[in-house]
């Protein structure tokens, strides 16, 4: 059995694409989505079948509010007034929830282990001290920004654990 995958950032924009049906750009960016004190982003966090945490994906307050708004179709506004805020709306976190879902997909590859989205943090739900320290570690990891058509800019970081 090989090890899990690390998303190329052509695989995350088609996905991302695909779901929200509408053209996104995927850059590699400078620096990584941090943790924040503040929980101003959301972590989700995939395990194996045996329970295992194997990689997270840290989607910053700016990606989460534009990709919940864009698969909600809610008006860009919904998500500036988030951003704005430093609040994430629940329904847009929940829309992200489902986009962190799918992202599962990501890293099922033939040979690899099976993975699959445990739970989401960020928010109302802090987040573990395990996936905190994963989400923090120096280890193979993907770091982009995801221009939504319509929305805007936004980070996404993809952790292997």
């Amino acid at each position: 059995m090989s090890t899990t995958p690390l998303p190329a950032a052509q695989a995350v924009r088609e996905l991302v694409e695909g779901l929200l049906g509408r053209s996104v750009e995927a850059r590699s960016a400078h620096a990584g989505v941090e943790l924040k004190r503040n929980r101003e982003n959301l972590v989700g966090a995939y395990v194996t079948d045996v329970g295992h945490l194997s990689a997270v994906v840290l989607v910053d307050l700016a990606g989460a509010a534009r990709l919940g708004a864009a698969l909600g179709l809610a008006p860009r506004t919904a998500a500036d007034a988030a951003i704005t805020s430093g609040l994430l709306p629940v329904q847009l976190g929940d829309n992200v929830a489902e986009v962190l879902n799918v992202a599962a997909s990501l890293f099922n590859a033939d040979g690899a282990p099976h993975l699959r989205l445990l739970s989401v943090y960020g928010g109302d739900a802090p987040v573990p001290a395990d996936v905190a320290t994963a989400a923090a570690a120096f280890a193979p990891r993907v770091d982009l920004e995801l221009d939504i058509a319509g929305y805007g800019p936004g980070g996404w970081s993809v952790v292997l654990v």
